[in-house]
């Protein structure tokens, strides 16, 4: 592994800030990140047997609304920890530069939350399209507040690189919600209630991340020899104590940040939106019965929809996971100026996430039937139509969220909205043109085909960038596809490719020095 993976050692007497090795820190993320959400795919089902498909709807609804609106109202201040903390911790400002991010996070959280708790018959509608009990708005707003907590100890913890504590938060929050969340269902609780679930279950996993981050603040400060020689510092140069900061000007920070927000704030924005579109448009689009009105068949449409992505959503979850797992490893290399590892990590990521995720899919599809006739009691069956689809262009969905670090790390990220915009507005249009005519077929087409958009625009913006084009990036975007024609031949073509890459002695070699020494050592005879 490169220095920047290993452990940093001190210039002072004080104790040693240990950062988690980038091998090390996706094996265990892995390995919870699988258990962790082996757990929410339980609570998916549970859902779905628990609550009819209206509420199935307005769940999906509500935590649809909730991750958009986290990262939009927050104006994209928290995100710039993983790509900066690295920076300005270089520049001895991390206590300045945190702090500085904080009073931004807290300022716009009690802004919007405010907002929502005065007009909440108008939240009512934007999230529901129909006004609702005031005390199901307060519930979404205190899970706006649990969410906001943790992510912000989550990515400050994770732009630190201990990923060993974001796994185990991750880990604690989705356990959390299940075990609070099926309990409360089980003994008839009322819907409102699985929101004040969520809530909690985000504030107590973030308990052990603010643990972790008071006990090794200080010791993060420290700058070892290495990173003095990295950033041309005099080796004598005298590290300033957390209590007396080197300032960094507000304004410089600002005007160093603002453009990284700002892309930041408009990805998610856009991203989000795109995200939901689908939703809204079924919602809209889907016409009433002698049943049920237009509003509750829409939401009867969007539970059906919801039971169609459980699996799909776990890998892009996981996707998600590791696309934020990486960025500041390679924030890392990038500030060392080691340019050609941030391109082969990535290569080799986004290789491993296309073969991984689809063989994932094919035995997910495989599976289809037993999934949705004896757990789901054959309740769900459009959405066991829907699934491949959906499992493509999740599996697109995480490449690009993992490919995209690339326009964050070279600070050229105003290109990835940009991309989605561009996926938002063909989903809108494809929506609007086949929802009527195909019904919910008609949405994930529609779905699959925008997010196919999305990925050529951040391919292309990732070469414009000087990403080298090769036919890797080719495969690897193709390979998803091979799930519309058979489970089998996508499971076939991703073993082959998987052994191809390993049969590169360049590929192969990279692979094993990644691996912790252990590891890599019982692998090497198979090398």
């Amino acid at each position: 592994m490169s220095t920047a993976d290993s452990a940093t050692q001190p210039t002072t007497t004080r104790a040693a800030f240990r950062v988690d090795s980038l091998a090390i820190g996706m094996i265990v993320m892995l390995a919870m990140t699988v258990l962790g959400r082996g757990i929410g795919f339980i609570r998916g089902m549970a859902f779905c047997r628990l609550m009819d498909d209206t509420d199935v709807g307005r769940w999906s609804m509500a935590f649809g609304f909730i991750t958009l609106i986290t990262p939009v109202m927050l104006l994209g201040i928290p995100g710039v920890l993983p790509r900066f903390t690295e920076h300005f911790r270089l520049k001895r400002s991390l206590t300045p530069f945190v702090r500085r991010v904080a009073i931004g996070t807290l300022t716009c959280t009690t802004v919007f939350v405010t907002t929502m708790l005065w007009v909440p018959d108008w939240f009512g509608w934007i999230v529901f399209l129909q006004p609702q009990d005031n005390r199901l708005i307060y519930g979404v707003a205190g899970a706006v507040v649990g969410m906001i907590a943790y992510n912000f100890v989550s990515d400050l913890n994770g732009s630190l690189r201990q990923v060993r504590m974001v796994s185990c938060m991750q880990f604690m929050q989705g356990v959390g919600f299940t075990l609070l969340s099926v309990a409360w269902l089980a003994v008839d609780g009322s819907f409102t209630g699985v929101v004040w679930m969520f809530a909690a279950s985000c504030l107590i996993a973030a308990i052990p991340g603010l643990w972790s981050l008071i006990r090794s603040w200080e010791s993060a400060q420290q700058i070892s020899d290495a990173d003095n020689a990295t950033t041309n510092l005099p080796q004598d140069t005298e590290v300033p104590s957390p209590d007396n900061d080197l300032p960094f000007g507000l304004w410089d920070m600002i005007r160093r940040l603002a453009p990284y927000a700002t892309a930041l704030w408009l990805m998610n924005l856009i991203g989000n939106l795109f995200e939901l579109s689908d939703r809204y448009m079924i919602l809209h689009f889907i016409p009433a019965t002698e049943a049920m009105p237009a509003e509750i068949a829409g939401q009867a449409a969007v539970g059906q929809y919801h039971s169609g992505r459980i699996i799909p959503m776990l890998l892009l979850s996981l996707g998600t996971m590791i696309g934020g797992v990486m960025l500041p490893y390679l924030s890392a290399d990038w500030e060392a100026k080691r340019f050609e590892a941030v391109q082969t990590r990535l290569r080799d990521a986004l290789l491993a996430v296309s073969i991984v995720f689809t063989s994932g899919s094919a035995v997910a599809i495989l599976l289809g039937p037993w999934i949705f006739n004896v757990l789901l009691q054959g309740r769900y069956t459009d959405g066991m139509t829907l699934m491949p689809m959906a499992l493509c262009f999740c599996t697109w969905a995480a490449l690009v969220t993992v490919g995209q670090n690339y326009l964050w790390t070279v600070e050229k990220g105003k290109w990835i909205p940009i991309a989605m915009a561009a996926g938002l507005i063909s989903n809108l249009a494809l929506n609007a043109w086949l929802l009527p005519i195909l019904g919910l077929q008609g949405a994930v087409i529609a779905t699959m085909c925008s997010h196919g958009v999305v990925m050529t625009g951040v391919w292309l913006a990732m070469i414009g960038c000087g990403y080298q084009l090769d036919v890797t990036l080719v495969v690897l975007s193709l390979l998803p596809v091979s799930l519309l024609l058979s489970p089998f031949v996508a499971l076939l073509l991703a073993i082959a490719i998987g052994l191809m890459a390993w049969n590169d002695d360049a590929t192969r070699q990279r692979w094993l020095e990644s691996l912790p020494d252990k590891v890599r050592s019982k692998l090497m005879p198979l090398g």
